[in-house]
């Protein structure tokens, strides 16, 4: 577990690869029209399932964590889509899934578990390496945790497909999202009409069965997050409300979200006296609200030590925070092993 900390240097992010699946998706530099930034002046606020703190600080990824004990609290499909919350990596990930619709229809008519779960590692696989903005930082610096997720992922698709309960319900699914319209708008989002309220209401009762299915299973004990109970359900709502935000009205828009119990989530950002840290694993800034025990990095997703006071290397001599649980780490700058006194 600890092999990362002896690297020298950082591992640079991957960059999401130009291909016929992100075609025409807007990149982080690119200039975006206001119609897919809603609620980009507010901050996700939730109360932490772990140890009860609200969300204060603004996020740089999509997985909200904790700024006081590290847990993850929820998801922002905004922050994982360039800035916007428009479906982006939504839309990558349904352009990769359909080039392999076929294949998986016939595995799941002969009950081939095994076939779908290839497929399905190929699809996350790929819409990974193309929206790594969407998903823990974690995943895009350490292999590990990377291929722990992936298989995580994976085994939650393939319990609720292999749910019997969810056959007829994909099935009206289907009819629902074939009567759905988008009615184009001068400048701006297209907006939702046709079923919409049905559809809506159907996917949460999909994701209910989905993820009690899961916890019968014991496939949430895969999640390499470690999520709290009731926290990646919680998260599905979150990207299924978020993604629909821009294209319904601001009455519709406030509807869903108490439809599904996200109402008065997003509150506007006022700074706050924090303390700079600096992660022992990459470097980066940390930012560590008075109080606050652990903090998961933003930019290599380690949960950062912040409890304790920094150590100096040996070396360079930079104040770095140890990452939790760990002994000794190599200093991001200058590569020398430090040992936790």
């Amino acid at each position: 577990m600890m092999n990362f900390f002896k690297k020298s240097k950082p591992e640079k992010k991957p960059q999401a690869a130009q291909s016929i699946f992100s075609a025409g998706i807007p990149r982080e530099s690119d200039t975006l029209p206001a119609s897919l930034k809603a609620y980009s002046q507010f901050i996700k606020r939730v109360n932490c399932p772990q140890c009860g703190a609200p969300k204060t600080l603004p996020s740089k990824t999509a997985y909200l964590y904790c700024d006081f004990c590290g847990s993850l609290m929820d998801y922002d499909f905004r922050a994982g889509n360039a800035g916007t919350n428009a479906g982006l990596s939504n839309t990558v990930y349904h352009r990769i899934i359909a080039t392999v619709q076929s294949q998986m229809a016939q595995a799941r008519a002969r009950g081939d578990q095994e076939e779908c779960r290839r497929i399905y590692r190929h699809v996350y696989t790929q819409w990974l390496k193309e929206c790594p903005t969407a998903v823990s930082p974690r995943a895009n610096q350490d292999m590990d945790f990377r291929e722990r997720f992936i298989h995580y992922t994976v085994e939650c698709a393939v319990a609720k497909d292999f749910d019997p309960r969810q056959a007829e319900l994909d099935a009206r699914m289907q009819r629902l999202v074939a009567s759905l319209q988008r009615i184009p708008t001068l400048g701006g989002a297209w907006m939702a009409a046709g079923p919409f309220w049905e559809y809506a209401a159907l996917f949460k009762q999909q994701m209910e069965f989905a993820y009690e299915t899961i916890h019968q299973k014991g496939v949430d004990a895969l999640d390499p997050d470690h999520a709290p109970a009731g926290v990646p359900l919680r998260m599905e709502y979150s990207y299924f409300c978020q993604a629909w935000l821009p294209h319904l009205s601001p009455a519709d828009g406030e509807r869903l979200l108490k439809m599904y119990g996200l109402d008065a989530e997003y509150d506007e950002f006022k700074p706050i006296q924090t303390d700079t840290r600096k992660c022992g694993c990459c470097g980066s800034d940390i930012l560590a609200l008075p109080g606050a025990r652990q903090v998961v990095c933003e930019n290599c997703g380690f949960t950062i030590d912040v409890n304790s006071h920094p150590i100096s290397c040996m070396k360079c001599g930079a104040l770095l925070s140890f990452p939790v649980s760990a002994d000794h780490f190599a200093c991001p700058y200058c590569g020398t092993d430090n040992h936790r006194i």
